[in-house]
């Protein structure tokens, strides 16, 4: 229960940041080269708030570990006040009330000076949730950076499709934004792959990547690169081809699609916020011992796993079919977009394509 909670909270925590950012980087742009986009100050204001709770909800896990042994109010204060993750909360927790306020206060207000404060605030509050994170505990001011650029390309891309998917009131000037958002999420999405390579990196080698799989982390690490081949998908739909169906149909609505794109990313967000509730592979062997093999796992192995396993590949018939299968389903994916079949049979095949090549790597795996 707790696992399902803190992964909810993860999720919401990084949607709650990109409601606010895709605002203030709405607020800059010129007119002309966006669609009408109305948040109600009541969504700010949760979202600001948000931050400070649901960053708070993974604390109660240690809060509930020490809280037999010391009681709620001592295991309270100790979580809060010695613990590393305890005190970037307090951080984040004055912040996000100097954020709420900044909101309630200035929320009415055109000039882009207050658009650049809040953004400000953002990054902020994202160095308070880098200075939590197990990258900087274990490998310092590197890993620190690095999550702060993996984490603000992530809110900067996400933001804007986020505003722009589901607070947009007319596609009027689409072909506009997709003018510039298209090279801001390129740019974006490239800082995002090689940060998110180098945070990786600092949980496992790279010859652990099959090995992890034995373990809840590496499940959801590897779910949550599964789901960036139909991201891929969306990012052609939304970025390329949507601009010449744009200029034959101006009538068309491609806000549906955009929302879409933005389903997927909800999902790579909770496979990221399940992988902050489990315990990175530094050690597997130590994991698999304290925590054991992942439930997912044995129901595709089911022999006996022990410290020092190898996981290695071997593609069999079925796991070749599998993937030709998840190739024809992504192509079905970006075909019904040209044959007009609507978003929902487009996500349905995402889904089948990466549940094709999930099961095609773990009928593959050979120990």
């Amino acid at each position: 229960m707790m696992f399902l909670l803190s992964t909810i909270s993860e999720t919401l925590l990084y949607l709650c940041f990109a409601l606010l950012m895709g605002n203030y980087i709405f607020s800059i742009i010129p007119a002309d080269l966006k669609p009408k986009v109305i948040i109600a100050k009541k969504y700010k204001l949760i979202a600001a708030a948000g931050i400070a709770v649901f960053s708070f909800l993974p604390l109660l896990s240690l809060i509930t570990f020490l809280y037999e042994d010391y009681g709620i109010i001592d295991s309270l204060t100790s979580v809060l006040l010695t613990f590393e993750v305890g005190k970037s909360w307090i951080y984040l927790l004055i912040f996000s009330i100097i954020l709420g306020v900044f909101v309630y206060l200035f929320d009415h207000k055109t000039d882009i000076l207050y658009s650049v404060i809040g953004i400000l605030l953002l990054l902020v509050l994202i160095m308070g949730i880098g200075w939590s994170t197990h990258a900087h505990s274990v490998h310092g001011m590197k890993g620190f950076l690095t999550h702060i650029v993996h984490f603000t390309s992530v809110v900067v891309w996400v933001g804007i499709l986020f505003v722009v998917s589901w607070f947009s009131r007319s596609y009027e000037n689409w072909s506009n934004f997709l003018n510039w958002f298209h090279v801001t999420a390129l740019f974006c999405f490239g800082i995002i792959i090689v940060t998110g390579l180098s945070l990786m990196s600092f949980t496992l080698e790279w010859s652990q990547y099959p090995d992890s799989w034995m373990i809840s982390y590496g499940q959801s690490l590897l779910i949550k690169h599964l789901l960036i081949i139909p991201l891929i998908g969306y990012a052609f739909i939304n970025g390329i081809v949507m601009k010449k169906k744009l200029q034959k149909d101006p009538s068309f609505n491609p806000r549906p699609w955009t929302k879409v794109e933005f389903i997927i990313i909800l999902g790579i967000f909770a496979a990221t916020g399940a992988m902050g509730q489990s315990s990175p592979p530094h050690n597997l062997s130590s994991i698999l011992s304290s925590e054991g093999v992942s439930i997912l796992f044995t129901q595709f192995y089911d022999g006996v796993v022990y410290a020092g396993l190898n996981v290695e590949f071997s593609l069999q018939t079925n796991g070749i079919l599998l993937l030709l299968l998840a190739c024809v389903f992504f192509v079905l994916s970006i075909m019904s977009f040209f044959k007009k079949m609507g978003p929902i049979f487009s996500f349905i095949m995402s889904i089948f394509v990466v549940i094709s090549v999930y099961f095609a790597l773990l009928l593959s795996v050979q120990v």
